[in-house]
């Protein structure tokens, strides 16, 4: 069997509310898991660029400020029509802001969760994961 590679980049939505903070989870129409905003990038896009438009496509929520430069990496491996695919999501943590609206067509459902509900809501392991280093950082700011 051959191994494809594959990279998208997204973001891990904050909001802080009532002095705590909380993410937005998005519940992907397809495979019916929660995680985060996220996309393959057009030509000429960074990798910022690539994750910002996705933000804004799925959710319609903006930017207000990257909590970190650094992005956060989870890599995972399944298969699709038979072949082998690397996968390596790329997710820069921000603060955004807005009203959502869901892009119907790849978004089942979305929710603004508290930070450690989001760590149990997440459904793979590696979102799980991202959120608990997010987490480490986020009482600094």
């Amino acid at each position: 069997m051959t191994t494809a590679h594959d990279q998208s980049f997204g973001i891990v939505p904050f909001s802080k509310a009532s002095g705590r903070w909380e993410v937005f989870l998005i519940q992907h129409q397809k495979a019916r898991y929660w995680g985060f905003p996220k996309g393959h990038p057009e030509p000429g896009e960074t990798a910022q660029q690539t994750a910002l438009r996705e933000l804004k496509e799925e959710t319609n929520l903006d930017l207000l400020r990257f909590i970190r430069d650094e992005p956060f990496t989870e890599q995972y491996t399944f298969t699709l029509e038979g072949k082998k695919i690397f996968k390596t999501v790329s997710y820069f943590a921000a603060e955004v802001g807005g009203s959502i609206k869901l892009q119907k067509k790849e978004i089942l459902s979305g929710m603004w969760i508290a930070l450690p509900e989001a760590i149990e809501k997440a459904t793979h392991q590696e979102s799980k994961d991202i959120l608990l280093q997010v987490e480490k950082i986020l009482p600094t700011l």
